[in-house]
């Protein structure tokens, strides 16, 4: 079995009662677990400012998607307005039609009548 020595003091060449041995093995485990640990550590530390960041991230975009679905809301209310606004100006539109067309039978009635009248006249007239 391998050992290696650790001492207190770098510059010291006996051993005094601080001294440990451990075995290569033993310390290049220990040495691989502290490693990993750190990694571990530093890679929690850049995942929990990651969340939090995300966490942001989410945060505006539901209140963009709250803008919007109000903004949409408010759209759909006036399109149905303005659909209410088109019958209604299309039920206005109708019943001028009607008006017109009453009127436009009426002048063809008149102008009939004038006619009938006028040669009547001339008939008249003429025996």
């Amino acid at each position: 079995m391998i050992c290696l020595m650790m001492m207190s003091s770098a510059s010291s060449q006996k051993l005094s009662n601080d001294s440990v041995i451990v075995p290569v093995k033993a310390l290049r485990n220990a040495l691989l677990v502290k490693a990993d640990r750190d990694n571990l550590k530093l890679e929690l530390s850049l995942t929990r400012d990651s969340i939090k960041h995300m966490d942001t991230i989410i945060l505006r975009q539901d209140s963009i998607i709250n803008v919007c679905d109000s903004t949409r809301v408010e759209l759909d209310k006036k399109v149905e307005d303005y659909k209410g606004v088109v019958k209604a100006k299309d039920g206005i539109i109708e019943e001028k039609d009607k008006k017109i067309t009453d009127l436009e039978s009426k002048i063809r009635g008149a102008y009939a009548s004038v006619i009938l009248s006028a040669i009547a006249l001339i008939l008249a007239l003429a025996l």
